[in-house]
């Protein structure tokens, strides 16, 4: 990309709106599962009622996309509504500029209008920080999925 309009898209906030789950795969495939076949970008209960799709837009392009599935958080003993934030990614080119920050308040808000008491995420390792300075803590050792690398269980109180 130029370096103007990196620039540009660098000084635009980020408009977050609900998408579909197809519109999530352009960026989950080479982001989050690079190599794999394309069908490897489509997650379990992507098309379910309570699954939620966000996206992060500067102008009309999508440059960041973050899910959310109804979901228990597998580590709570008791009952607590939760909802796990799955297949979140961005461009290269407009990390560090808040897109990411906007879909994870994005997703926040819409946990706490639904009643959530939890939300959790598996984080890739060098995700972690980024989590972190959302509020949402590690829980466990570091364990590896096979399809996208090691990753530490993640999760903070609504």
């Amino acid at each position: 990309m130029r370096a103007a309009t990196e620039a540009t898209l660098r000084g635009m906030s980020p408009v977050i709106r609900e998408i579909s789950a197809a519109e999530t795969y352009p960026l989950r495939l080479p982001i989050l599962r690079a190599g794999l076949p394309p069908e490897s970008a489509v997650f379990p209960n992507d098309d379910a009622a309570e699954t939620v799709h966000f996206g992060a837009f500067r102008g009309e392009e999508l440059v960041g996309v973050a899910s959310l599935y109804s979901a228990l958080l597998p580590e709570t003993p008791e009952f607590k509504p939760a909802w796990q934030l799955r297949g979140m990614a961005t461009l290269p080119e407009v990390r560090g500029a808040g897109c990411g920050r906007a879909l994870v308040e994005a997703c926040l808000a819409h946990c706490r209008a639904r009643g959530a008491a939890i939300v959790w995420c598996n984080a890739r390792t060098p995700a972690v920080k980024f989590y972190e300075r959302h509020g949402l803590q590690t829980l466990g050792e570091e364990f590896e999925i096979p399809t996208a690398g090691p990753h530490f269980r993640m999760w903070r109180e609504l």
